[in-house]
């Protein structure tokens, strides 16, 4: 018998750069409707669909395709090489045909684009506990995004949506941030650069880690100083 309790796999991603003094993440802010972390800020992500692949590379897989449909960015470039002067075109038709259920690898083929889920670095893994109606088993990822690069919100997913620094991010409490999202965050802040995260992170990811009312504790403990999780 299948657990109706049991976590969907997912993903979610930390689009990163550096500015002066720190760093930027990307946020959107849920709309209040949303059956999970309603009106809360969130990186882009979702549920791993089984387009996405069956080992673990769908995570990756995965977070490419849900940054493309949120946002608007696509991690990864133009298949062709060279005449990429409707680049932008071509990624947001593909955002287009993902959102209308179009399978990730061949709605990219068909655009002559490729994802580059190789970008990705892993840097925490948090499980919804099972006292909550809907739960998730979720992979976090980094990456580096380019200074320049804009965030266009898919109106379904988000009701707004930009570039925050991490410190902003912490003066939130729940339920306008979730508990995973406040704990990255606050890795963010206190590492200050898109290198440093990625390669202290990337190298110490956060464990498997169910959020619990004694790791909410623990974070709450560490808000406002810069020691790590």
């Amino acid at each position: 018998m299948t657990d109706a309790t049991a976590p969907v796999p997912a993903s979610t991603v930390a689009l990163l750069r550096d500015v002066d003094g720190g760093v930027e993440v990307c946020m959107l802010r849920r709309p209040g409707r949303s059956s999970f972390a309603a009106g809360a800020f969130v990186f882009p992500g979702g549920a791993v669909d089984a387009a996405d692949g069956t080992d673990d590379a769908a995570y990756a897989v995965a977070g490419v395709r849900e940054v493309l449909e949120e946002v608007g960015i696509l991690i990864g470039g133009s298949a062709k090489s060279s005449d990429d002067h409707d680049l932008e075109a071509r990624i947001q038709a593909a955002r287009s045909q993902l959102l209308a259920g179009g399978g990730v690898t061949a709605t990219l083929a068909e655009h002559d684009l490729v994802m580059t889920p190789d970008r990705l670095v892993y840097i925490g893994h948090f499980v919804t506990p099972p006292r909550e109606g809907r739960r998730y088993d979720t992979r976090f990822f980094a990456v580096s995004a380019s200074a320049d690069q804009v965030v266009n919100v898919h109106a379904a997913e988000a009701v707004e949506g930009g570039w925050h620094r991490p410190e902003s991010m912490l003066e939130l409490d729940f339920p306008a941030i979730m508990p995973p999202t406040r704990m990255m965050c606050h890795e963010f802040a206190r590492l200050g650069s898109v290198d440093a995260i990625v390669s202290t992170l990337g190298a110490n990811p956060i464990e498997e880690t169910e959020i619990t009312p004694e790791i909410i504790a623990r974070w709450m403990g560490l808000q406002h100083s810069n020691e790590p999780l």
